[in-house]
This record gives C-alpha cells, structure tokens and sequence, in this order.
C-alpha cells in the first residue's frame, strides 16, 4: 500500500498536468490566433509600419492580416440601479479575425461580424454573472455604450495565460471612439496567417526593426515555450510523487527487513537440503517483485480516483475541456517506478539470507551480522544511491535538480532520524517511571526487531510537510492582512486629468471620510543607458523586453517615503537640481546593471531627458500607496504631460465601494479604478487553493508514515503476543494490555509530531524571512 501511494501521486500528477497541456493546448497557433505577431503598447510609429509592410509585402507565405487593440478597463451595467462594476479586458477587433481559431457561442450560433456592429459586443460568460446582465442589456466601458449581442463558450486564444479580466470583443474602430486609447494602457497587435514555416520571416521582420521597442513573436517560439513550461512543472511535481515513493521503498525496507527475520528458520531448512542462497534470494526477490506490480497497479488506480477527485475540487477553476484520464506513458513510468522502488529498498534486507547459516536449527542465536557492512554490502548501498540518483534526475529532466532533491531528502531524512535517536535516547532515561503502564510502554519501544526511529522518521517527515506548508501559508496570507498593513490602499485611481482633480477628490472625501492621497504620473520610456540602446531584437534582450521595453508611469517627489530605504547614494534635498536626477529601484538597477553615477535616457512623449542615477532604493511593497520604478527630482517633470494617481486607504464595505466606483466611472470614464480588497480577496483565494494541493501531497506523505506505523505493529505481532502472554500470566488484564498499546503509540505519534512540528516551524521561518522576505 506504500507503494501504491506513491506509484498513485506521481501518476496522478503527471497524468493532470499532462491533461493540462493537452487541454491548454500547445497548438500556439491557436493561442495567438495567428502564425506571427507584432505588437507595441505605443502607436507603430510610420518608419516602423514601413518596415513591416516591406518585408511582409516581399514574402511569398503571408496569406491574410488582420489587427487587434486590447486594454484593461472598467465596465458596468447601462443600469443605473445595478451598482456592479467589473475589471475587464476590451479587445477590438477587425474582420477578418481570428486568422486562426474559432468563436463558441452559448447559444450555438456562428460567430458573425455583424453582431459587433453598431456598437455590438460578445463577452465572457463570467461577466454575465458578474454583472448580473443578460443578452440584449446595455454595458458601459469608457466613454462608450455597447450592447450585449451573445455570450461565449469559447473564444480564440482563451487559454493564453494570466489576464486581469473577462474579455469583451467590440469593433476595433469602437475602442478608439470610446477615448480609450486617449488613457487606458493599450497594445495593438498585427495578426499574420502564413501557409508555411514563418521562422524565416521572423528573422528578417527583427533585423529590420532592430532599435525599436516593437515586439515580433511567432506561434512556433510561444509553442516552445508553453512546453517548456509544462513539461518543467511535470517534472518538479513529480519529485513530490517520488518523495512519498521513496518513503514507500522504507515501507518496503521494513517489511523486507521483519519478513527475513521471520523467515530465519524456513531459510535454514531450505539451506540443509541444497538450496544455495542465490536461488532463495531469487525466490524472496521474485515475490518482491509481484507484491511491487501489485501495489503498483494499484497505486494507478488510486491515481484515477485522485483525478476524479481533482475535478470535484477544482473542475471549477480549471479549463472546460480538460480530461481526468490516467495518462497511458504516465501510468508505465509509475508502474516501473514502483517496481524499481520496490527491488531496491528490499535489496540490503534480502542481502541478510547470505548470513543464515543451516545451524541455526541446532541453536537459534542472534543474527549479530544484521549490523554489520561488509563489502557486498557497501557496493549495493552505493548501487542503491546511484539507482535513486538517476531516478530523480528522470523525474527532474535535470541532473541539477535530481542531486538537489536527492541531497535535500538525504539531509532532512537524516535530520529528522538523528532527532528521533536522540528523542528516543532521552526518553529511555525516564524508564523508570512509578506508572508499569508507562513504564511497560517506554520498554516496548526498545523491543527487538523495533522499528521505532524508521516510524519517527516517517510520520515526522509527514508532519513536517504539512506543518511546514500550513505555517508558510499562514504567512503569506498575513500580508494580505489590512489591519498589518497599514498604508496599502483599498481603491487606488490612475490616468486622473489634471481638470478633474479637485471634484474627484471632493467627491472621494465626501465618500469614504478622507482625503485621497494624489500624486503626478509621467509615462515614460527607456530609450538609452549609459549612452548604449537595447536591441529588442537580441534573443537575450528580449526576455527582459516586458520589464525594461514597457512604458513607465514615473513620478517626481522631493521625499523618501516610510517604505522606501536607501541601499547606495544619496537621496536629494529640497532644491531643485541643475541636472536631471532620477532615483532607480533595486530590482530594476540590478536588470539595467547601472549605479548611482550612471546615466539613463527616457522618452517621454518623444522628448529625450537624460538623468543621472542618484541613487538606488528599496521598496516595501506590502506597505505602500504607491510603487513607482524611476522617481525624478523636482524640477524636470513639471511641464512634461501627465496624469495623476490617487489611493484611499479607508476600507469600506463591498457595497459601498461599488456604489462610489460607479459614480465615479459615470463622472469622469477616463478614469481606472483598482479594487485592491477585491483584488487581494482573489489572490487570498488563490494561494489557498495552491496549498491545498500542496497539503494533499504532505497528507499523503504523512499517510504512508502511518502505514509503516501498521506495518510495524503487524510485523512484531509475535513479540507482542509473547510479551501479552507473559503479562498475562502476570496478572495483567485486558483494559491493561490496550493500555500500554496504546500509551506506546501514542509516544510514537507525540514524538513524531513534537520533531515534525519543531522543523516545520523553523522551515517556514527560513522560507518567510530569507526567501519570501517577510517579516
């Protein structure tokens, strides 16, 4: 049963990510709605259009365009009794999309450009429930009014990842007439179907516009990258399925180890007529091998029930058109696995049949060899560490990561054995306790054959992994705490004009009882560091395009804020500079690979300003109302174009949010509103449903430690009948008997969850402080 846990888990897990993939799809093509993509969250400057239409006008493979406009926006209902408002991503498009890919409607209809017109809209389902709107109702986004014309079921490139929203598909015209793209952070994309391979075209498409901040994508590299993607996290959840694999092998270890040592005399007899101990091993080792392929179908089965079970929990928030089928090459690998896992824990106790000599008939002594290490003995333990090394590094797809895990599981084993050696060295101090039920229960742990630190270890490891997940999850969840953090808003405002000031914040106060907080926003480019542009075009420069590629909102402020810190330079004083002086965050200066001293270029509205990096600072962002990358000193941004943020750090009911949101979207449209509660509420919700995963796999671990806690009370069943038999005799009575059974396990388990408890406590510290930087 061990074994069949763990052949279960990494069966299980690799079978649902697997099931994932297929249903995610790895057919970019379909995620991107097209073979190449170029796209900018600016306008394409003319020079740039004029490249793309040479190239692409050159090429003998491109067969249709087509282009996209999305942005992030509000939405509510045309109803002014309906207080509801929604985060939503707007995508205009234009005929003839998708280039590749389809339209699902909830009513079966085919998709038809027509719906979009007249200010015609298709939207997500989950904005009809959240909105409480229906087919035929009115929505407002920006400055305009569309009309909900059908709902989808499944909509092209619906799977592509993260978005802060549900979609709605207008016209592409509409979005510009909405004066959404006078605000709102917009990309445009131009859309590319080709009849053959278009890496070539790519290639030409990047030398051309090499310079500029135009991103030029293909479904063959973002098909790469989602399998990549997969198969990495396929690999790291199964090393979990592999951990209680491998504490299944002590299962097996166990077992093997008490089978042997009951078999001493049966083994003697088979010696005196002529069987040598190769062919007993054989014998022994082949019925290892069955009990390993039976455990292991088995473990496939509970693989399947786990997937159903999965689709129970999360079929919700998983895709629609994923299977909970136990994958076929998943289920062999788990299959062999076991069986390996099996034959290799076994092997050390099988290895003690060498030692049972035809004499132990005549006279039954202690097998004083079970401690000893010869040669043998040695080379198959390194065998057995080679054997788990490769194992892991298949289960890993790295060597890197294999020795990792197999390292780390041999240094928390170890800790974790060396805890219970000493916890069970102190407690048999305390044998001499006035109470014979004690007294008998502490002696039983020291009975031979006992198994005692191998329990401790693997019901402590269980309990470490759910302890130590549970205390991390605690923490992360406490700095989503509103009463910790002190100055995180709860609504916070951007693309404010200057105009609407005064009465937004009027109209705020009036609200919510405070002032909101308003600060300058500038958007702004990298064009230059150090004199030196960035080839976005460069396969290494591009990764780091959505970071440094983006447009910034900066600002300009004459203080350090009380979550800011200074880690090298100085901040300025209040007098203006004679030069342009900008102040950089850390992780930002790391990316740019500048230091105070050095120089960084900005766009900003194709005006260049070269400012010197005065200094590099910290930012806490549990702990603020605002975080901006790149803070000027006063006396350069003033006349330069800009808009302006607000925060309110009040926290209102739900209702009343909503009511504020909404009149505030009917008085100034251009504005964006975050719901920052609402928005931790969702990230709340998505860590737990991410530790509970994570729980599943340490209940798992914890449950395997337990069996081995059945296991080695069955295996020492005739000590212990001797032993009750004795106490009998004794005058012992049953109520006493269950007395002491139970005292004993109950050491065991108080035992095995004061070491789990102790190491899962300083686990998650080091995890919260050093790694997640929590305080």
């Amino acid at each position: 049963l061990c074994i069949a846990l763990g052949v279960g888990s990494v069966v299980a897990l690799r079978s649902l990510i697997q099931n994932l993939t297929r249903a995610v799809g790895t057919d970019a093509r379909a995620l991107m709605t097209a073979d190449v993509e170029i796209s900018t969250t600016n306008d394409f400057a003319p020079e740039d259009l004029a490249k793309i239409e040479t190239v692409m006008g050159s090429s003998t493979i491109v067969e249709a365009q087509n282009e996209t406009i999305s942005a992030a926006v509000m939405a509510r209902s045309a109803d002014a009794e309906n207080l509801r408002v929604k985060f939503v991503e707007l995508k205009g498009i234009e005929p003839p999309f998708p280039l590749v890919g389809t339209f699902a409607l909830s009513d079966g209809r085919p998709f038809d450009f027509s719906l979009l017109d007249g200010n015609g809209a298709v939207v997500a389902r989950i904005l009809i429930e959240d909105l409480g709107i229906e087919v035929g109702d009115q929505i407002k986004i920006g400055e305009g009014t569309f009309t909900i014309r059908g709902v989808l079921d499944e909509e092209p490139g619906g799977s592509s990842g993260f978005r802060l929203g549900p979609r709605v598909f207008v016209e592409k015209k509409a979005v510009d007439a909405a004066g959404l793209t006078r605000s709102a952070r917009v990309r445009r994309r131009i859309l590319y179907r080709t009849s053959d391979n278009p890496t070539q075209l790519v290639t030409e498409l990047r030398t051309a516009l090499k310079g500029s901040t135009v991103q030029v994508g293909s479904y063959r590299e973002q098909q790469e990258n989602l399998s990549e993607q997969f198969v990495r996290t396929e690999n790291y959840l199964a090393l979990s399925g592999l951990l209680i694999l491998v504490l299944g092998g002590l299962g097996v270890w166990n077992v093997a180890r008490a089978f042997v040592e009951q078999k001493r005399k049966t083994i003697a007899i088979l010696k005196c007529l002529g069987s040598s101990s190769a062919k007993i091993l054989t014998v022994y080792g082949l019925q290892i091998f069955v009990l390993g392929l039976v455990g292991s179908l088995f473990g496939v089965i509970l693989a399947q029930l786990g997937l159903y079970l999965t689709q129970w929990r999360f079929g919700n928030v998983l895709p629609q058109k994923m299977t909970y089928d136990v994958g076929l090459g998943a289920g062999v690998q788990g299959v062999v696995l076991g069986v390996v896992i099996s034959l290799l824990f076994s092997a050390l106790p099988l290895l003690q049949i060498q030692t049972i000599k035809p004499k132990l008939l005549l006279r039954d002594e202690n097998n004083t060899s079970v401690g000893r290490l010869d040669r043998k003995k040695w080379f198959v333990g390194l065998l057995i560490v080679a054997a788990l090394l490769a194992i892991a590094v298949w289960q890993a797809g790295s060597l890197q990561v294999g020795a990792i895990f197999l390292v780390g599981l041999s240094v928390t084993s170890a800790m974790l054995y060396a805890a219970a050696a000493l916890v069970t060295s102190l407690l048999r101090r305390v044998r001499g306790v006035g109470s014979f039920t004690l007294r008998q229960s502490i002696n039983s742990l020291y009975r031979p054959g006992n198994q005692t630190r191998i329990i401790l270890l693997a019901v402590g490891l269980g309990a470490f992994v759910v302890l130590a997940t549970h205390l991390t999850q605690r923490n992360i969840i406490r700095e989503f705490d509103f009463t910790r953090n002190s100055k995180l808003p709860s609504l916070f405002f951007v693309d404010i004009q200057k105009g609407q000031i005064d009465e937004l914040a009027a109209m705020i106060s009036s609200r919510v009882d405070e002032v909101p907080q308003v600060i300058p926003a500038v958007r702004a480019r990298i064009a230059f560091v150090n004199a030196e542009s960035f080839n976005y075009q460069d396969r290494e420069v591009r990764r780091e395009q959505g970071r440094i590629g983006r447009e910034f909102a900066v600002t300009y402020r004459e203080k350090l804020e009380e979550n800011e810190s200074i880690l090298a330079g100085e901040w300025w004083d209040g007098a203006n500079a004679d030069e342009p002086q900008v102040s950089v965050e850390d992780a930002m200066a790391k990316t740019l690979k500048v230091l105070p001293g050095d120089s960084v270029t900005f766009d900003i509205s194709g005006r260049m300003i070269t400012a010197r990096v005065a200094n590099i600072r910290k930012l806490d962002l549990r702990n603020t109302r605002s975080a901006f990358i790149f803070v000027f000193r006063p006396g350069t941004l003033e006349t330069a174009p800009q808009t302006f943020a607000a925060s309110v750090l009040k926290h209102t009911p739900p209702t009343d949010r909503q009511r504020l949101q909404r009149d505030l979207l009917e008085k100034f449209p251009n504005v964006q509103i975050f719901d920052v509660d609402d928005i931790l509420t969702s990230v709340k919700r998505l860590i737990e449903n991410f530790v509970l995963a994570i729980t599943f796999v340490g209940g798992f671990v914890m449950l395997s430690g337990i069996l081995i806690l059945i296991g080695s009370i069955a295996l020492t069943r005739s000590q212990r009948i001797y032993e009750n038999a004795v106490l009998k005799t004794l005058g012992a009575r049953r109520a006493m008997l269950g007395k002491i059974l139970i005292a004993e396990y109950g050491f065991v388990g108080l035992l095995a969850g004061m070491i789990g408890t102790i190491f899962a406590i300083g686990m998650s510290y080091a995890v919260s402080r050093f790694a997640m930087n929590i305080e």
